[in-house]
């Protein structure tokens, strides 16, 4: 049984000395409570949960402990600021760098300078793909909130020879001055709770014949698209179906974990045409006993260990609607997965679900 003792101590800014002195016990039997090697008397109970303000299920960990990310809100600078570091990292696993050059150059086939337009651009990572494989004189604007992210593309973009612009603004205050041959957007959409609105201020940005490219996930694909060695040394140990989480988050206006596939009905009801899709060819393959993998390996880890889902532990899941004994039998699928990763003959091969979705306007 999980307490959650010490995550609510440090909510209300008390240290074990504190609370021992309020609850009249020594502080290493705090200390005790908190690791679990014991757990406070029947009697004490309903004190803690008075000094904490919860109820007492919360407490036993029989009810979800409302952290911020509970009612996150994924379309603000709290949450992508929470996530940059991650992003960078995860961004390697979106697609491979030679499928993105055909698409640009073989697909797309843009024949004369293009002027592109980003909608949350970040440190600027889609100009720094898209610029080097475009005709001479092709531009770059991109629209970001956080000014230490503008900071960052600007200073990245100030050793390259191609002309960069960047806007401090909201998306969903944003009026075009100007218009432009490509507007894209990537991993945007499904965090929105109106995508429909910010593709229309995107399609209000294009040139006439202006092209529309957005990029984003659907989650069951990822889901389908992953396999580990887990599965056949523990019969049973499959991913757990995490679709009821997800479908609690869409309707508490957080993710839309389908979005990628969603996007080309979004860009029909907005008018657009020609509409068409790909996906990302990437395909992770998690090999630790391959010293030529090293780097790719630790990234996977990295981002595997750094997601919220990972690190929320059982409160995540149980704030996203699922019983006590659901999360923790999720937790524990996770934990089982950390400890297998740290076998030399592990092994894991995961897709991505990048979709790649492009319309005329």
């Amino acid at each position: 049984m999980k307490l959650y003792i010490k995550e609510l101590r440090e909510e209300k800014g008390y240290t074990q000395k504190e609370l021992a002195e309020m609850m009249q016990v020594s502080f290493q039997t705090v200390s005790k409570w908190e690791t679990g090697a014991n757990y406070p008397d029947i009697t004490h109970i309903p004190k803690l949960a008075d000094i904490f303000g919860v109820s007492a299920g919360v407490l036993l960990g029989m009810e979800p402990l409302k952290t911020e990310d509970a009612e996150v809100k994924c379309d603000d600078e709290v949450y992508w600021n929470r996530k940059r570091d991650l992003l960078k990292v995860w961004k390697k696993f979106f697609w491979n760098e030679d499928y993105f050059r055909f698409l640009v150059k073989d697909v797309w086939s843009f024949k004369k300078p293009v002027d592109i337009l980003d909608f949350g651009c970040g440190y600027g990572f889609l100009g720094s793909r898209f610029l080097p494989l475009l005709p001479k004189g092709s531009t770059y604007s991109g629209i970001e909130l956080d000014q230490g992210q503008i900071d960052e593309a600007e200073e990245y973009f100030s050793n390259t020879p191609y002309k960069c612009t960047f806007f401090k603004q909201n998306i969903y205050d944003f009026k075009s001055k100007k218009k432009y041959d490509l507007v894209v957007t990537l991993f945007l959409m499904s965090h929105l709770p109106d995508p429909k609105k910010v593709i229309r201020i995107m399609k209000e940005s294009l040139k006439p014949g202006g092209m529309i490219l957005i990029m984003d996930a659907n989650m069951e694909v990822e889901k389908a698209g992953y396999y580990s060695g887990l599965e056949r040394e523990e019969n049973g140990m499959s991913v757990p179906d995490l679709v009821p989480v997800w479908e609690y988050e869409l309707s508490h206006g957080q993710r839309d974990y389908r979005m990628g596939t969603k996007l080309p009905y979004l860009l029909k009801q907005e008018g657009f045409h020609d509409i068409q899709a790909r996906i990302s060819d990437q395909v992770m393959v998690y090999e630790p006993s391959d010293p030529a993998k090293k780097e790719d390996n630790e990234d996977f880890r990295y981002v595997y260990e750094h997601e919220d889902s990972y690190e929320g532990g059982t409160g995540y899941f149980m704030n996203r609607g699922l019983s006590l004994d659901r999360a923790n039998e999720i937790r524990e699928y996770y934990d089982r997965t950390g400890e297998y990763f740290d076998k030399d003959d592990s092994i894991a091969v995961k897709t991505s679900g990048v979709y790649f979705v492009y319309a005329r306007v």
